[in-house]
């Protein structure tokens, strides 16, 4: 399920585990993840996306959604998705803190689900992954990185060459190479030309089976656990 803009904050008891993601690929990309995942495995469902906006807004969006009226009642678990950017360790950091300081309990490393008596809301577990490793392994990057390993055609390699072969006397000058590289990439195909990154994304471009999307399947999966568990 989706949830955009915090103006349409809301909350629903049928998706009581909520994933915060920062931006609009990121959110529809997992958006379409997630309706992968629920083709072999329905409780999927149970989750339901948010998008927060930048990184400097994480901690107000938390904070906002602690205040909806039922929000204790409702909501079992957040997750945050976000990139790693240059900095991995610093991301970390970053979210560490947005989640203690909004009364949540903080893990201490990506893709580890954790409870804390101590924390203002002991029942909710927490979260979160950084782009693009989806693991508990730091690797500095963003959500491009990742999508470029996960691209679906057949001839992806032979054209992500020419990609890298166009770019590079520019590389030096390109403050954003990872969104080139996709980009450009899209570009040189019929099927891809010119859309958005979600846009791509719903139109088949990346292949969520592959085994770098696993540890976030796993991840999201042991999220879920408690659900899991009271339907056997």
């Amino acid at each position: 399920m989706r949830e955009t803009g915090r103006n349409k904050i809301q909350l629903h008891p049928e998706t009581p585990h909520l994933v915060l993601c920062e931006g609009a690929d990121a959110y529809f990309f997992l958006l379409w993840f997630l309706d992968f995942l629920k083709k072999d495995t329905p409780a999927f469902g149970a989750f339901r996306v948010y998008n927060v906006g930048g990184i400097s807004e994480i901690k107000p969006y938390l904070q906002s959604l602690s205040r909806l009226e039922g929000f204790k009642k409702t909501v079992r678990s957040l997750c945050i998705l976000r990139d790693a950017e240059s900095n991995a360790a610093s991301a970390c950091q970053s979210i560490q803190t947005a989640l203690r300081e909004a009364g949540f309990a903080a893990p201490e490393k990506p893709c580890c689900r954790m409870t804390d008596s101590r924390a203002v809301y002991p029942h909710i577990a927490t979260g979160f992954v950084l782009f693009p490793s989806c693991s508990a392994t730091l690797q500095n990057g963003t959500l491009e990185d990742l999508c470029l390993r996960l691209l679906a055609q057949e001839n992806a390699k032979t054209v992500l060459s020419s990609v890298e072969a166009a770019l590079a006397p520019y590389a030096k000058q390109l403050p954003r190479l990872h969104k080139n590289r996709l980009h450009t990439y899209f570009s040189m195909t019929d099927a891809f030309v010119s859309l958005k990154l979600g846009e791509a994304a719903k139109g088949g471009a990346f292949a969520y089976a592959l085994p770098e999307m696993e540890a976030l399947r796993a991840f999201l999966l042991r999220i879920l656990d408690d659900d899991l568990q009271q339907d056997f």
